[in-house]
């Protein structure tokens, strides 16, 4: 998947103000990127709460990788290319923007991770921000 730098690093600095640098649960330094239809989503949680940004994308591509947030964040944003390509390759993300990077994928078992979305079953309100 190819991505606009400016989309996706856009993406990047609203999310890393959701990452819970805690280290007693591996779960909030996790960052989820996936796709649903033609959306990329990003998505991090600390049980407490969960984040996440939506990019659209123009074709249905199945993607799924679940990788430590605060590498993927920091070497998004300082590419420099002007897009950058995300690929999914045996146990590691390929990030291709200034070079070529590979990070591992984080695993439960022998699933790939999936962060899990907190839902409020009865909400009062509800709102988008940009």
């Amino acid at each position: 998947m190819i991505l606009r730098i400016e989309e996706i690093q856009g993406a990047c600095s609203k999310i890393l103000a959701a990452v819970d640098s805690n280290t007693l649960s591996p779960l909030t330094e996790t960052l989820q990127l996936k796709t649903v239809g033609t959306n990329l989503l990003i998505s991090v949680t600390n049980r407490e709460y969960y984040a996440q940004v939506k990019i659209p994308i123009n074709e249905v591509i199945p993607f799924h990788a679940t990788v430590n947030a605060n590498l993927f964040l920091k070497l998004i944003s300082q590419t420099t290319t002007e897009t950058v390509e995300l690929t999914v390759e045996d146990t590691n993300l390929n990030v291709k923007g200034n070079g070529v990077y590979k990070l591992p994928l984080i695993y439960d078992g022998e699933q790939l991770l999936d962060i899990p979305e907190i839902v409020i079953g009865n909400p009062t309100a509800q709102f988008d921000i940009d």
